[in-house]
């Protein structure tokens, strides 16, 4: 077996213990491998985005389904590159903010962990509307007929209950349900994919094709696409709870990402080529389940249908959980009362954070709840999908500081700006032209949030001396700087 070795001048102290024994602490070092990749691979979702994204990406890009989604996951990569540099060496956590703040500054580190931490509470009320939105159909099916609100009710209670208890518990919820959902269409795939698809033509290239398609329509979706493998970096926000964070953590990111990619892009294939046209594939509500009810069974399109309520569920406890942990992260250096940091000390769940988490996240129905869920989640999760490109933004400018600052080797930077140039163009394609009622206030509202993360630190004295001397920065950067300035090698493997 071998290890890495730490040069002796980088510190020993880790986040929790740098701070004063009377600061609540979460548990530390608990969380296997699989309960760490968990909570990338719960917010991503993927179930519950695969049962309808290849009609959403054909009514964008036309036959080019799988095409713009291998497109997407590449440009994904380079910036799962940025966060894989930082947590290969330093966890916490707040996640991007002791990563960020210690290379880039305490205000920089603050607003990127502000952008991401809101993300999550958005993603979780808004996949309590998802949930809901598949609920429906999935009960009424079994004879169940209840208000979409009464199932998005029942999503965020069981929620909280579960993100209450040990992280342990609740990884394995995700772990479990997610893994059942991606088991269960997988196989569902594989038949369809024997039966020869429509007109057995179930291996054809086709959804890797442009078709003709112009750029600037492949664009649009490759920005769909794009969003929907956001998340794959949420188990840095399990970096003080991990076992083994500086290896775990960086595989859970890579991985996470790379296996919802296959995924997504191996059923958007199957599911394109096992319809009669690409225009049938746009106007169905459903295009996973309703392949599975003519080529399998129809009970087993109904199993999908639980499968993806499943894994919405998943995503909405995920982002919970990491929502919750970075504001503890950011509660521990002065933003908002001192309750943030309580910790329950039986399940080691930061409940005050939790509390305020599930408050914020459930707020977000407001005002949707007198129409169809369907709008209530395409709304909602807007803001959180302008907000969380200008997180991945702050990330990639963190890091590229960094290599620049401590000279790396040209190529570390090459990657990054590859992937800057990447967050810019789908920024481009996202807000130019100005996106329209009432998606136009998802986009004021990131603005507005940016703003507000700019504007807290210079309003609030507590937090601005809190983050200026926080112990988990001085840690990070204490971490992160001999990595640097030592040399960008790979440490040397020592029996």
């Amino acid at each position: 077996m071998t290890m890495h070795t730490t040069p002796q001048h980088v510190t020993d102290e880790t986040p929790s213990s740098a701070y004063p024994a009377a600061v609540p602490r979460l548990k530390t070092g608990h969380l296997s491998f699989l309960r760490t990749i968990a909570e990338s691979v719960g917010v991503q979702g993927p179930t519950g985005g695969v049962v309808i994204s290849a009609a959403i990406l054909a009514g964008i890009s036309g036959g080019s389904t799988a095409l713009v989604q291998v497109i997407a996951a590449v440009a994904m990569a380079f910036v799962a590159y940025a966060f894989i540099l930082f947590t290969r060496e330093f966890n916490s956590a707040g996640s991007v903010y002791g990563f960020t703040g210690a290379a880039a500054g305490p205000r920089f580190g603050f607003l990127s962990a502000w952008a991401l931490m809101l993300v999550y509470v958005n993603f979780a009320g808004g996949v309590y509307a998802s949930v809901a939105d598949e609920a429906t159909p999935a009960f009424a099916a079994v004879g169940l007929h209840l208000p979409w609100p009464v199932w998005a009710v029942a999503a965020f209670v069981a929620v909280m209950m579960l993100a209450y208890l040990d992280i342990r518990i609740s990884s394995l919820v995700i772990l479990v349900l997610e893994g059942a959902s991606m088991i269960l269409v997988t196989i569902v795939s594989i038949v369809i994919l024997a039966k020869g698809g429509y007109h057995g033509h179930a291996f054809s290239a086709a959804p890797f094709q442009t078709h003709g398609a112009p750029l600037a329509v492949l664009g649009l979706g490759i920005v769909y696409a794009f969003s929907a493998f956001s998340g794959f970096e949420a188990a840095a926000t399990l970096g003080e709870e991990s076992a083994q964070p500086r290896r775990l953590i960086p595989w859970s990111i890579a991985l996470s990402l790379a296996v919802v990619a296959l995924y997504e892009i191996g059923v958007a294939a199957v599911v394109t080529n096992a319809f009669p046209s690409i225009k049938a594939l746009a106007g169905s509500a459903v295009p996973l389940v309703t392949a599975t009810d003519h080529m399998v069974a129809p009970w087993v399109g109904t199993l999908i249908n639980f499968g993806a309520v499943l894994s919405s569920f998943g995503a909405a406890l995920a982002s919970a959980n990491g929502a919750s942990r970075i504001l503890y992260a950011l509660g521990r250096d002065g933003l908002g009362p001192r309750v943030l940091t309580r910790v329950n000390a039986r399940t080691g769940s930061p409940v005050g954070a939790l509390a305020l988490v599930g408050a914020a996240s459930v707020a977000f129905l407001v005002g949707f709840l007198g129409g169809p869920a369907s709008q209530a989640v395409a709304v909602i999760l807007t803001y959180g999908a302008d907000l969380i490109l200008a997180a991945y933004t702050l990330v990639l400018i963190a890091a590229i500081v960094f290599t620049l600052k401590h000279r790396a080797p040209w190529w570390r930077t090459g990657i990054l700006l590859v992937g800057l140039g990447v967050m810019l163009a789908v920024m481009k394609e996202t807000f130019i032209p100005f996106p329209r009622a009432p998606y136009n206030w998802d986009a004021y509202g990131a603005m507005a949030t940016l703003v507000l993360g700019v504007m807290l630190p210079a309003i609030s004295p507590r937090l601005r001396q809190g983050i200026r001397q926080s112990p988990l920065l001085r840690v990070g950067t204490a971490t992160l700087t001999p990595v640097a300035t030592g040399e960008w090698k790979r440490r040397v493997p020592t029996p």
